[in-house]
């Protein structure tokens, strides 16, 4: 039976999927939170993709799991093969030696299990299948601890028990490895000394070495096929599994993933963006340029306003470089085309936009920044409180967050249909919400993905006043061992006899990984069949991109990123410079803002009386008559 295909997005073959993709065979706990992310929790949207497409990675966390599910079945059998031998051999010892017609119970086999017996344990006091799975256990103790937590948590373990391993990752491997290496060379030589007469002591653990070279087969053949460096732009990916189910998860993250709009809630409504950066913003007086002779009558006085002169012509960027962007008349002043009209929210973020795109135009005809995959476009943050297949009714709403619970409308589209998006970008854009707010979203995918800088524009103009807010946030790189991926890939493909010897080595850890994951997934599938997260409206709580960053940047790394966040704000500042002037609005007190805010500076138009002082422990005093003799010069205290 087919399953259910997965669309294209326009992140499905980035480097940052790839990674999640390799990340779900690398680690279980994360292979498990992908699953209860995007299946579990049915009543939760995706958080807004941010370089990856989580559909992919979903299909290879299923994938994966349903072939650890045969894996795990196929030891749960070796398991009670190896136990169900050990019981039947001590029974047959025990009648034998009892006689014929003697009544051997259970429980006089168990005993004899921890007596001995030299023609079946070589008398060592344990049976085999319990001395093998004391081994399996210890080695794979001792893999996990060595790991600390970050091994803890790949197994699945819970958070204590991966800080533990942080805190004595080192002691507890070593004593575990002891443990393992003695009862191991009890194993060895007892079964290979002679003294032992049956052969199933040997024959088992041969059998689950087969299993463990299967499964990690397996893998390692997806891994080359499907998501290697090489392959992944093109390689075909695995499909969901069939049914209904599927395909509403597959709809429903195609939507959202899609959409130029997300839910949030009060907590962290910034969720898959990263770290925030330092915030900026201003806020200023609207006060329109005095007329002057030629000028177009759009561009009049408003009441109240003095004259401000002629404005100084801009001839670059405050840090002394070139803009060719900027749209200024021959003299300096306003455009030679004022727009008519007042300055709205909406046409700012449109002078703000075009300067972005000649950004990213320039920078893809000079080189190979990464300034010329930029992205720009409006993005809708929308209170929760109404369920991802709810259409929340727009028109005449001014606010969403001011809705009772459950206002919407089920209508069979979601408020994620680019109707409703469309509808919510339309008019909340000079709405001026304190719930439902509108961002112009400036997004740049660096270093293939593993740094992404992103920066938020809200601008706001009511009452006469200009609101500027700038937020930049950075993603850090996705974890050290899921980019591993590359260097286990360019080993392989290997020959039988290593992948043999690799098997026989690892098939205790393999056994325990299995069953471990095995039980994880039965707990899932009956505790997520008596769950009823219906009708429980949520917002994105988690962005797995988010969820595997490693919350460090190298020092290129972070001098890009602080590249990449000056050069958009430079670009936003022309953009509300050109749209003050454009309707006829004074820039003196933004430029002031401007300069203040890069570097620090003060920038001084016009001055009559007041005094100025510079330094962190500068003073200033103004007096009506001649200056004192001790007041000629600047007071500075060093």
């Amino acid at each position: 039976m087919s399953g259910v295909s997965l669309p294209e997005h326009r992140y499905s073959r980035t480097e940052a999927t790839r990674l999640l993709c390799a990340g779900v065979y690398q680690d279980a706990g994360f292979r498990r939170r992908v699953i209860e992310e995007l299946l579990d929790h049915r009543e939760r949207p995706v958080a807004p993709p941010n370089g990856i497409d989580v559909l992919p990675v979903l299909a290879h966390a299923l994938r994966v799991t349903r072939q650890e599910a045969r894996a795990a079945l196929l030891m749960l059998g070796a398991w009670v093969g190896f136990f169900l031998s050990d019981v039947i051999m001590f029974w047959d010892s025990l009648s034998d030696r009892w006689g014929d017609g003697a009544d051997v119970r259970f429980s006089d086999v168990v005993t004899a299990f921890f007596e001995g017996d030299d023609r079946l344990t070589d008398g060592t006091p344990l049976p085999w299948s319990v001395l093998y799975a004391m081994v399996c256990l210890a080695l794979w103790f001792a893999r996990t601890a060595r790991g600390g937590g970050s091994a803890a948590r790949s197994a699945g373990l819970p958070d204590p028990v991966a800080k533990a391993a942080d805190g004595a990752g080192s002691l507890l491997s070593l004593g575990a490895a002891a443990f393992a290496l003695f009862y191991w060379f009890h194993y060895v030589f007892g079964v290979l000394g002679g003294g032992v007469q049956t052969p199933y002591p040997l024959l088992f653990p041969l059998a689950m070495a087969l299993i463990a070279w299967w499964y990690q087969t397996w893998q390692r053949k997806n891994l080359c096929r499907r998501l290697a460096r090489w392959t992944f732009p093109t390689a075909t990916q695995p499909e969901l599994p069939a049914g209904h189910r599927y395909e509403s998860v597959r709809d429903d993250i195609r939507r959202e993933q899609e959409a130029a709009l997300t839910l949030y809630g009060d907590d962290s409504p910034f969720v898959g963006l990263g770290e925030q950066g330092t915030p900026w913003s201003f806020a200023m007086e609207l006060r329109k340029r005095t007329r002057r002779a030629g000028e177009a009558d759009s561009a009049a006085t408003g009441p109240g306003t003095k004259d401000a002169g002629p404005l100084p012509r801009q001839t670059g960027s405050p840090d002394g470089g070139a803009s060719p962007d900027r749209i200024s008349s021959p003299d300096g002043g306003a455009p030679a085309h004022p727009i008519s009209g007042p300055l709205t929210a909406d046409s700012a973020l449109s002078m703000i936009e075009p300067q972005l795109t000649r950004l990213r135009e320039s920078a893809a005809l000079s080189g190979r920044d990464r300034l010329r995959d930029l992205e720009v476009e409006r993005f809708v943050y929308l209170p929760g409180g109404v369920a991802r297949d709810e259409e929340l009714e727009v028109g005449g709403v001014p606010d969403p967050a001011a809705l009772p619970h459950g206002a919407g409308r089920r209508r069979g589209r979601s408020v994620y249909d680019p109707a409703q998006v469309a509808a919510h970008l339309r008019e909340a854009v000079d709405e001026g919400g304190e719930g439902r707010r509108v961002f112009l979203r400036v997004r740049v995918g660096a270093w293939h993905e593993q740094v992404v800088v992103t920066v938020l524009v809200r601008v706001h103009t009511q009452g006469r006043m200009l609101m500027l807010e700038v937020l930049p946030f950075v993603l850090s790189p996705v974890r050290r061992e899921f980019r591993a991926v590359d260097t286990f890939v360019d080993r392989l493909p290997e020959t039988w006899v290593r992948a043999a010897l690799r098997a026989l080595r690892q098939a205790p850890v393999v056994a325990v990984d299995t069953g471990v994951g095995g039980l994880a997934t039965l707990r899932d599938t009956l505790v997520g069949g008596w769950k009823d997260t219906q009708g429980l409206p949520d917002v994105p709580r988690v962005s797995l991109r988010e969820s595997v960053s490693t919350n460090r940047l190298s020092a290129f790394q972070r001098m890009d990123s602080t590249r990449y966040v000056k050069t958009i704000q430079e670009r936003i500042v022309n953009g509300v410079r050109e749209a003050l002037k454009a309707h006829g609005y004074r820039t003196e007190e933004f430029e002031q803002h401007v300069y203040q805010l890069s570097g620090g500076s003060v920038f001084i138009k016009d001055m009559s009386g007041g005094a100025v002082a510079t330094g962190s422990h500068g003073r200033a005093a103004h007096h009506d008559g001649p200056p004192p003799p001790s007041a000629t010069r600047a007071d500075h205290t060093p």
